[in-house]
């Protein structure tokens, strides 16, 4: 039963995540997504706070927190990777900057695959990270899908325009069929309580929210795009690490599935307190009316 779970889970967290990338690529443009970056104190914000201040937050929490070894290591793992395509999602919802938000993203992509290789070694001495393995699925569900959408918007614009409610409803339906089967390993995280695996876990991705808000500069939706991207970490490329370098080690795996899905609920959550605010401010976003297409 649980192999049937998890293989859907994985279907529909597949299905999900290309349906969106290039639905968004239908509605953009490759200036679209390279404008949000020409201001290099935001990118440089945005590097720090995904790349510098949640892993080191989450190095000082092991220390803080009496957790296993193994459960240190799941943290760390979910604090280093960054690029999740849920936060375009919870950016929508949100009323924030949805353009930036696939920016952020697509930056964050091809930054982890440079990035991880480099660092986690060095958290984890005699770990190696093999980077091809790495960026495979990351470049094969997240880049090219986008590169194709905005390949179908640039040629052939009208049926780039029909064809995104259709990949909407299926994103959406994806999204939804996921969260339904992530509910079917609760009992397998649930052997975790009492661990300070939760306390730990939550303490990231709030401390990740925080600081991507502080870092966003002046504007809400901006704010909220950067909170939502930084808090959201890239668990399918934390999952692929853990399958590569710790298989003898369950409970690292059960740390990061503990993680995903007190991650979803979180960044969902405050997704709608921050789209229930901006709705009654009036305040959303301001760099054009991109949808996700999820």
């Amino acid at each position: 039963m649980d192999g049937i779970v998890n293989s859907l889970t994985g279907a529909f967290t597949l299905a999900f995540v290309v349906t969106s990338m290039f639905g968004l690529g239908l509605g953009l443009t490759v200036r679209d997504i390279i404008q949000p970056l020409a201001n290099p104190g935001l990118v440089a914000r945005a590097l720090l706070a995904s790349f510098v201040i949640v892993p080191a937050a989450a190095w000082a929490i092991t220390r803080l927190f009496p957790l296993r070894q193994d459960l240190q290591i799941g943290l760390l793992l979910m604090a280093t990777v960054a690029g999740a395509p849920l936060a375009l999602k919870a950016t929508e919802i949100a009323r924030g900057d949805v353009r930036f938000s696939v920016a952020l993203v697509t930056l964050q992509v091809v930054v982890s695959v440079i990035y991880l290789p480099i660092v986690v070694p060095w958290l984890f001495p005699g770990i190696a990270v093999n980077a091809v393995e790495l960026a495979i699925p990351l470049v094969l569900q997240i880049l090219v899908p986008l590169a194709l959408g905005l390949a179908m918007h640039l040629r052939y614009d009208e049926e780039a325009e029909m064809a995104r409610p259709i990949m909407t409803e299926i994103a959406n339906l994806s999204l939804a069929a996921l969260l339904v089967t992530n509910l079917a390993n609760v009992r397998h995280v649930v052997r975790l309580i009492g661990t300070g695996a939760f306390a730990a876990s939550l303490s990231v991705i709030a401390l990740a929210l925080v600081a991507g808000y502080l870092l966003g500069g002046s504007g809400r939706p901006r704010r909220r795009a950067l909170a939502l991207g930084t808090g959201q970490r890239n668990f399918a490329a934390a999952f692929v690490i853990a399958e590569e370098s710790f298989s003898d080690r369950p409970v690292v795996m059960l740390m990061l599935l503990a993680a995903s899905l007190l991650s979803l609920a979180v960044i969902l959550v405050v997704a709608g307190e921050f789209g229930r605010r901006a709705k009654t401010r009036g305040d959303t976003a301001t760099s054009g009316d991109a949808r996700v297409a999820a």
